[in-house]
């Protein structure tokens, strides 16, 4: 130890010597030369920063190595020929990484091509370097970090790494068998630096740390009050017991306090423990007696107890200098550190006799500069240019050279100078002070990116025990690895012989017996079903097709989707997959095909149920799924897919594949949207695998360019761009599948959505990109409200190198968001599903209806246009319309005077369009009067008033007031090509009874017969232009009804009438004329008291009534109140009568109806219904025998509704059997409610004290109102 104090002494007096001679950096006089100048810069220290005065100043001891170096290089004819290496002036970092990056910034700007260093920092110097592509080797840096060539492209350094020590302390340790160790380290840096590589290296290498201990360093071997660490003797306390083999990092001194300690415990009498010790330094000659004396403060000189401590030690060192010639080198190195740039000033060192020290990694920097020179002679050779980092630091790595010490180095792939480092333990040496020193036994050696223990001939470890100590004893450290001692196993040996022997035998048996039944189950035709089993669906030789999703609440089937041929079997649905090939050769690989198909079971895998091989019904029995496909769930709009359906959906995916993936089938290779199907319960399972064998030779059916390649949409580039690609696929092709269903199920618009190219050229833009970098594939940007980690697994997926796209395994975690605020419980989960699909065939169902309750709203106006309402209504019930007679009804008749003419001067469209104009607002006008068009011929325009629905002599006046209006608009009316003329319009009318009836089958009519007819067109072609022409019998009509004008014009011969006396209609109270729309009087008889029944003008004060007869039917009524209903001749009821009837003109039945307020007589009329021409069937008594009647189809939701029944005067009104009268409890008047016998749902009728008025105004007080309620 002495010694070394006087080196550390004489190194710091040689430094500050230095300082105070000034010395520094000089400015190098440049020489002129034809070789091409190769400027080179050292980064290292030589003066102390500001910052950081106590760091080492390397450059003071190395420098000149670098000068050396470059003027070897210059001096070889064979190295950097025309080239010629010159360092810069500038060199000095001040060991600040500041200073650092300022000086390479500086050397840069001066055109350095490469540099050597620095010592102190280098990360951020190696990225600097690194950006600029400019080469630099670091002789003394240990920072980790750089050996990231990723980062650190341009960085090599010829300092050895602490990973490269620990590579050597694993060898050491497995040459031995050494694989169970504790660690005790010193807590400096340098310590904690080599603790935490040993670590990594060991866990690297299986290695097992037993315990790793700190301790506080500078280490004295006592308790202070500051001392945070255990003290080394309590730190063998907690670890002998299980540990033999310690690590020990720290210095000489604390190293012998160690081993002091170990001794005291009586640990190294047996040499059953061991001490390996790693210093980061090489061995000096010096030292070869120094752990033979005291420790640091130690200074009685030898001690003989060292020489046993030290035979339990192994010590690990760099190797020292081989080079003969390496003390001229270090002579050299010397001599130039007093050239420029550095000029070292030794003269006050030479005047006290003291030698300057040159460091060993001088040699680390001489090799930098050579390594340099030979990396820069390859890459000239190959080519490329002086500044060209990244290709200059290719030709350094993996290089071997030979150091300038003598050893072998190699520049390993980060560009890490391996270490040389030699194993030192204590020697017998008679020729020494001591009789013993402390001498190398090993070295280790790299072969090849491994490295061995190589031993010295001439020396042996002296081991305590006479060989190498145990890492674990052999029972174990608690003896738990050795059996109890037994005297005698003679039985248990023969026993244990004959279980053996029997045991073999039972497992001879049993593998037989296994492979004979292995062989039978393929011998057996488990699988073989016979076609005639399966029941198919009749008029379907190929089996039914069902939906997916029509399915109502008892699993029925209908067939709106086709997604696969379906037929029973053994009771069950199954999926039928026809094979369109001649035969199949059962040999054993198909039946093992089979047989792996039958006993393949998942949950989300589509069973196998069998198979037919008997042509021509060859086909494949799957499970069948009611839901169908997940093509065909995506491509219904009708249902939606939140996030949950499509977590689970992806979920199903991916379980059954990855079950797949690991069975003996490996791999689907047809994956697609089409053949993911789901059952009734919405569990997802993939189809159509396996079975490669048995489908060989199937033939498809001519499916046309564009759906084979809709096929391969699925498929992975790599398989499409192999021709020969097996028919199983690969794991990493369905991977690829994987992500174009996800697309599917997050756009829902097809594999490759909006895509306009057609499958065929999406293929060969798949199958051969233009770019590979950028292959093709689905828009990604299409796809809104898409959770993150689905579009990112999306594109991993369908990556284009195969082995770039993860496994199913790896894709479930990396879809685990996707699941966030999903049950646990898979049966909640389940439910959940299926609430929302019950929810979302609700908004279905409401929809559809309501779209049906619109299609037939048009059908019904389309049919009501061609037909009176309540015909239309008999025909939709399939009734037979049976004509009938009216006794007064009032025609009308009118044409265009001159139409001919007009016709001849007008083109065929332009006549078209007057017809339709005039036709238009017509129709219009009409709709506001209770009239019916009969029909339109040409320019002749035909209605008619009192039919189907009877309305006493109000037809007068409604055919009237319609003749008034439309005189009165066709005067304003303008032709569009004609726009001066005046359309002359000519209107005959005319009362009388008629018969109507509808006419033909294909295309039916509504037509009436009788002379009426003619009459009214003789009175239309007798008349005048823009005047009605009115008969006698309409005249007597219109004056009854009071409110008209008219004029007598005369007699007029009428052909086949002779002379008759005819009026002009000139007028009529203007308050008779409407507005608006009139409602048709046939709706009363389905929604009666919704609207006012409107009386014709001049009808008088007229109410409807609530009558019955006869007398006897009050006492068939229970009575709640005593609000009472009068209708003339009539017996009066309450109002909350239970059960009322409309009886039929028959005397001997009771009932109550509606009657006409204004007849005022005990004659009960005659009751027709218009309907059903039957006798009308009214409210039924309690206790009368009830008949079904047909239902309005108009109400398709009411089983029984009201029907309207008139008397031949059409004053009364009636309603449909079934049907019941009650008073309304929760309503404030007494009111009669109409509602269902049987039905859940009631459709209530009321009749309510609120007088009905001609046009709106109230006529009498006492008058009643129907009203219904829904």
């Amino acid at each position: 130890m002495a010694g070394t104090r006087w080196i550390v002494s004489l190194t710091v007096l040689w430094i500050v010597t230095v300082e105070t001679l000034g010395v520094g950096p000089t400015q190098e006089t440049g020489s002129s030369s034809d070789l091409q100048e190769v400027r080179v810069g050292l980064l290292t220290s030589a003066k102390p920063s500001n910052d950081n005065p106590s760091t080492f100043r390397e450059g003071l001891v190395v420098s000149g190595a670098a000068l050396l170096a470059i003027n070897d290089v210059n001096n070889r004819e064979d190295l950097l020929p025309n080239h010629r290496l010159v360092l810069s002036h500038q060199y000095d970092t001040t060991g600040d990484e500041l200073g650092s990056i300022r000086l390479l910034t500086s050397q840069w700007l001066e055109g350095v091509a490469a540099f050597f260093g620095p010592d102190q920092t280098c990360a951020t110097e190696a990225r600097i370097a690194t950006a600029w592509n400019l080469p630099m080797i670091s002789f003394l840096c240990a920072a980790e970090e750089v050996s990231d060539k990723e980062k650190y492209g341009t960085f090599a350094r010829t300092f050895p790494t602490n990973k490269q020590f620990s590579k050597s302390v694993v060898t050491l340790l497995n040459h031995f068998s050494w694989r169970v160790v504790s660690i005790v380290a010193a807590d400096l840096p340098k310590h904690q630096s080599a603790k935490a590589s040993l670590e990594e290296t060991f866990l690297l290498h299986g290695i097992n740390v037993m315990h790793s201990w700190d301790f506080e360093s500078p280490y004295f071997g006592f308790v202070w009050p500051t001392m945070k660490s255990a003290r080394l003797a309590d730190i063998i306390e907690q670890t002998y017991k299980t540990t033999r083999i310690y690590i020990f990092l720290g210095e000489e001194y604390e190293l012998q306090a160690f081993m002091e300690d170990l001794d005291a415990k009586g640990l190294l009498d047996d040499g059953e423990y061991l001490v390996v010790t790693i210093f980061e330094d090489s061995f000096k000659p010096e030292k070869k007696d120094s752990f033979l004396t005291g420790g640091l403060f130690n200074k009685e000189g030898f001690q003989p107890k060292r020489v046993k401590y030290f035979r339990s030690v192994l010590m690990l060192y760099y190797t020292s200098a081989m080079n003969p010639n390496f003390e001229n080198f270090q002579q050299q190195v010397m001599y130039y550190q007093q050239q420029p740039p550095f000029n070292m000033n030794y003269s006050l060192l030479d005047n006290l006799h003291l030698k300057p020290i040159i460091a060993e990694n001088a040699a680390n920097l001489y090799d930098a500069v050579m390594l340099y020179a030979h990396a820069l002679n390859s890459t000239l050779t190959a080519g490329d240019g002086i500044r060209n980092g990244s290709s200059l630091i290719s030709h350094v790595v993996s290089r071997t050279y030979q150091s300038i010490t003598g050893l072998g180095r190699t520049i390993d792939a980060n560009g890490d100078a391996n270490a040389n480092v030699s194993v030192f333990t204590i020697q017998k040496d008679e020729n020494s002070t001591y009789g013993h020193i402390i001498a190398p036994v090993a070295i280790f050696q790299d072969y090849n990116d491994m490295q061995v223990y190589a031993s010295h001939a001439k020396a042996k470890i002296d081991w305590v025990g006479g060989k190498p100590p145990l890492a674990e004893p052999k029972c174990g450290f608690f003896g738990k690895k050795c059996p109890p001692p037994e005297v005698n196993h003679t039985g248990k040996i023969v026993a244990g012989a004959l279980s053996g022997i029997g045991l073999i035998i039972m497992v001879i048996v049993a593998v037989s017996y296994r492979n004979w039944r292995y062989e039978q189950e393929l011998a057996s035709l488990i699988w073989k079903i016979d076609f005639e089993d399966i029941n198919m669906r009749k008029n379907d030789p190929f089996g039914s097709r069902f939906s997916l999703v029509t399915t109502d609440s008892r699993g029925s089937l209908f067939k709106s989707q086709l997604y696969t041929k379906v037929g029973v079997y053994k009771g069950s649905v199954v999926a039928i997959k026809t094979l369109n090939k001649k035969s199949v050769d059962i040999n054993r690989s198909v039946r093992l095909e089979l047989k792996i198909m039958r006993d393949l079971c998942h949950s989300n895998l589509c069973s196998f149920v069998g198979a037919c091989a008997d042509p021509p019904n060859i086909c494949i029995i799957t499970e069948y799924c009611s839901r169908g496909s997940l093509q065909d769930i995506l491509e219904n709009d009708d249902i939606k897919l939140d996030n949950m359906f499509i977590a689970s959906l992806v979920s199903d995916i991916i379980k059954g594949m990855s079950h797949l993936h690991v069975s003996v089938i490996h791999s689907h290779g047809n994956l697609k949207s089409s053949n993911c199907v789901v059952d009734s319960r919405w569990v997802l399972k993939i189809t159509d695998f396996g079975l490669h064998h048995f489908k060989a030779g199937h033939q498809r059916d001519d499916m046309g360019e564009h759906a084979f390649y809709q096929n391969l949409l699925w498929k992975a580039p790599e398989l499409l761009r192999n021709t020969h690609a097996p028919p199983e696929g690969t794991q990493k092709g369905d991977i690829y599948s994987f992500a174009i269903i996800l697309y599917e199920l997050v756009h829902r618009n097809g594999p490759f959505g909006n895509c306009a190219l057609t499958p065929k050229e999406i293929i060969d833009k798949v199958t051969y990109p233009l770019d590979p970098t950028m292959p093709f594939r689905p828009n990604v940007m299409e796809v809104e409200d898409c959770h993150e980690c689905l579009l990112t697994t999306m594109q991993e997926c369908w990556q284009e190198v195969p082995d770039q796209r993860p496994d199913f395994k790896t894709i479930r975690v990396k879809l685990k968001p996707l699941h966030s605020g999903m049950k646990s419980d898979i049966l909640d989960n389940m439910m959940a599903i299926m609430e929302k699909y019950a929810n979302n065939l609700e908004e279905i169902v409401e929809d559809r209806t309501h779209q049906l309750v619109e299609e037939k709203k048009k059908t019904d106006n389309l049919l009501h246009r061609m037909l009176p309402k309540p015909v239309a209504n008999q025909l939709k019930r399939g009734m037979q319309v049976v004509p009938e007679s009216f006794d007064s009804v009032t025609i009308f008749f009118s044409d265009i005077v001159g139409f001919t003419d007009l016709s001849s001067r007008s083109s065929p469209l332009q006549v078209v369009d007057l017809l339709n104009d005039l036709y238009t607002l017509f129709d219009a006008i009409i709709s506001y009067y209770d009239v019916y068009k009969v029909e339109t011929i040409g320019d002749a325009y035909m209605l008619v008033s009192g039919l189907p629905i009877r309305n006493g002599i109000r037809h007068a006046g409604e055919i009237a007031s319609t003749a008034l209006h439309l005189l009165a608009a066709v005067k304003e009316f303008h032709i569009r090509h004609k726009p001066d003329e005046i359309l002359k319009l000519r209107i005959g009318i005319h009362s009388g009874p008629v018969v109507a009836g509808v006419v033909g089958l294909a295309m039916p009519r509504y037509c009436l017969f009788g002379d009426t007819v003619n009459t009214a067109s003789r009175m239309e072609s007798n008349g005048q232009p823009l005047r009605i022409h009115c008969s006698g019998q309409c005249r007597d009509n219109l004056i009854q009804l009071e409110g008209y004008e008219l004029e007598e014009r005369g007699l007029v011969a009428m052909k086949g009438k002779g002379e008759l006396l005819t009026y002009w209609v000139v007028g009529q109270d203007p308050s008779y004329q409407r507005t608006a729309p009139l409602e048709d009087p046939s709706d009363i008889a389905d929604n009666i008291g919704t609207r006012q029944l409107q009386k014709s003008p001049g009808h008088g004060s007229n109410a409807l009534e609530l009558s019955c007869f006869p007398p006897s039917t009050p006492d068939k009524l229970r009575s709640r109140n005593n609000k009472q209903i009068s209708c003339p001749g009539s017996e009066t009821y309450g109002s909350s009568q239970h059960v009322l009837s409309v009886s039929d003109a028959d005397s001997d039945k009771e009932g109550c109806f509606l009657c006409d307020g204004s007849q005022n007589n005990n004659r009960r009329s005659s009751l027709t219904d218009t309907l059903q021409r039957t006798d009308p069937e009214g409210f039924i008594i309690d206790g009368m025998e009830e008949e079904s009647a047909p239902s309005d189809p108009l109400l398709p939701n009411i089983t029984d509704n009201p029907k309207i029944v008139n008397d031949a005067a059409g004053r009364h009104v009636g309603f449909q059997k079934n049907s019941v009268l009650r008073s309304s409890k929760e309503r404030d008047s007494d009111a009669l409610e109409l509602g269902e016998v049987n039905g859940d749902r009631v459709k209530k009728t009321s009749v309510a004290d609120s007088g009905i008025g001609s046009h709106g105004t109230n006529s009498r007080d006492d008058a009643l109102q129907l009203e219904v309620y829904l």
